[in-house]
């Protein structure tokens, strides 16, 4: 891993534990709002057609599984990018590039004498 790399996961790292900590908080703050507006106000009437409302899980689970499929798309059209730039990126990062299994085969065999 390059050192570039490793200050960027270490920077993603931070901000995942940071976003991490507000679980607990914003947990208990939603717990307390809930709390004092049941006791103020009992007998909540239901809202008409509630059964065909998805509930808060329902959405949730939903938007996640579609977040998913689009991060894979995102990194499945970014990775064909980045092999359709590999041979100037390889260039300019003086990189070298793979080499072919068929080209080293050939590479392998002996010449032919006449």
């Amino acid at each position: 891993m390059t050192v570039v790399l490793e200050k960027l996961t270490d920077v993603q790292g931070q901000v995942v534990d940071l976003l991490a900590q507000t679980k607990e908080p914003v947990t208990t703050g939603v717990s307390a709002v809930v709390d004092f507006v049941s006791e103020r106000v009992p007998n909540v009437p239901a809202i008409p057609f509630a059964e065909q409302i998805p509930t808060p899980k329902e959405v949730i689970d939903n938007q996640y599984r579609f977040a998913k499929q689009l991060i894979d798309t995102q990194k499945d059209i970014a990775l064909a990018i980045a092999k359709a730039a590999a041979p100037l990126t390889d260039k300019v990062l003086d990189r070298k590039a793979p080499v072919r299994k068929a080209a080293a085969k050939v590479a392998a065999k002996p010449a032919r004498t006449a």
